[in-house]
C-alpha cells in the first residue's frame, strides 16, 4: 500500500512539473513573439534576442526580489531535470518512499535556503535605510530636487542600498514619477520599511510639506526598528539554539544508532512495517521543524 501510493504521488508530481515546464515555456515563446513584432513594427529591424524570466507564483515572486533571484526558463528547466533525474536514482536505490521524500525534501530545502537569502539582505538593506535617508537629505539641502537626490545618495550607499534601489533609479533617470516609482519598489518587494517609505513620500507630495524633516523622522523610526530587531534577536538566542537541538537530536541518534548496528535500518527499509514506521516518523519530524520555527517567528 506505501509503495503503491509513493508511485502514485511521485508519478503525479513528475507529470505536473512537466506540465508546468510547457506552459511555462508556452507562455514565454508568445511573451517573445510579441515584443519582437512590437519591437519589429516600431524600428523595422530585429531585436537582440533575450532570456526571458519566468512568472512566478504571486506569492513566490516577493521572496524571489528579496533574495535577489530572478529565474529563467532555462535555468528552471536545468533545476528541475536535475531534481527529477536525482529522484529517479534515488528510486532506483532506495525505493519508492525514500524517493518520494527526496522529491519533496528538496524542494522544501531550497525554500528554506531562499528564505535565509532573502533575510539576510534584506537585514542588511533595512541596517541602512536610514543612512542612505540622511544622504537623501543632505542633498536635497543643497538644492537637488527629491528623485536627484534619491538617485544620487546611491552614489555613496552601500551595496545592499545600491542592488535593490538601482531599478527605481534607473526609472527617476529616466523622467518616471518619484512616488509611483517607489511605490512599484514597495509592491515588488514587499518589505515594511520600503512601504513606509513609499507611504512617506508618495503622501507628502500630494498634500505638501516639509519632505527633509519626514525623512528625518522616518530614518529615526527605521533606526529603532532595528535596534529592536537586535535586541529580540539577542533575547531569543537561547531558544533558537534549544529549536536546533530539537531538531537534530532524531536526526543524529538515527546515525549513531545506524553505526553501530547496521542491520538496525534494514527493518525500515525492507519490512513493510518499518516502512510505515519510517514515513510516519519522517512525517512527525517535519511537522515538529515547521511548528517550532512557525514559534520562533516574531514580527513587529
Amino acid at each position: 500500500m506505501v509503495k503503491g501510493s509513493a508511485y502514485l504521488l511521485l508519478a503525479l508530481l513528475i507529470l505536473g512539473a512537466m506540465a508546468y515546464v510547457w506552459f511555462s515555456s508556452r507562455a514565454q515563446g508568445r511573451v517573445v513573439l510579441d515584443r519582437r513584432l512590437a519591437a519589429i513594427s516600431k524600428s523595422g529591424a530585429e531585436p537582440a534576442r533575450t532570456v526571458m524570466a519566468v512568472t512566478v507564483p504571486e506569492r513566490i515572486a516577493p521572496l524571489l526580489a528579496r533574495a535577489q533571484i530572478e529565474l529563467t526558463v532555462p535555468a528552471l528547466q536545468a533545476i528541475l531535470g536535475a531534481v527529477l533525474i536525482l529522484t529517479l536514482i534515488v528510486l532506483l536505490l532506495a525505493g519508492p518512499a525514500a524517493s518520494l521524500i527526496a522529491l519533496v525534501g528538496l524542494p522544501a530545502a531550497a525554500l528554506s535556503w531562499l528564505q535565509g537569502r532573502a533575510r539576510k539582505r534584506v537585514e542588511a538593506l533595512t541596517d541602512a535605510l536610514p543612512l542612505y535617508l540622511d544622504g537623501v537629505r543632505q542633498l536635497q539641502a543643497v538644492g537637488n530636487s527629491l528623485s536627484q537626490a534619491l538617485e544620487r545618495a546611491l552614489a555613496d550607499a552601500p551595496d545592499s542600498i545600491r542592488s535593490y534601489f538601482a531599478p527605481a533609479a534607473r526609472k527617476l533617470a529616466m523622467g518616471a514619477p518619484v512616488a509611483e516609482t517607489m511605490q512599484q519598489l514597495a509592491d515588488r518587494l514587499q518589505i515594511p520599511e520600503l512601504s513606509m517609505l513609499a507611504a512617506a513620500i508618495r503622501t507628502n507630495l500630494r498634500y505638501g510639506g516639509s519632505i527633509s524633516t519626514v525623512f528625518g523622522n522616518l530614518a529615526g523610526i527605521l533606526r529603532e526598528r532595528v535596534r529592536i530587531r537586535r535586541e529580540l534577536a539577542a533575547a531569543t538566542s537561547e531558544a533558537k539554539v534549544s529549536s536546533r537541538v530539537l531538531i537534530g537530536m532524531p536526526l543524529l541518534c538515527m546515525v549513531m544508532l545506524v553505526a553501530m548496528n547496521r542491520a538496525y535500518i534494514d527493518f525500515f527499509i525492507s519490512d513493510p512495517r518499518g516502512q510505515k514506521m519510517s514515513v510516519i516518523a519522517i512525517g512527525l519530524e517535519f511537522m515538529g521543524i515547521v511548528i517550532i520555527r512557525r514559534m520562533m517567528r516574531l514580527a513587529f
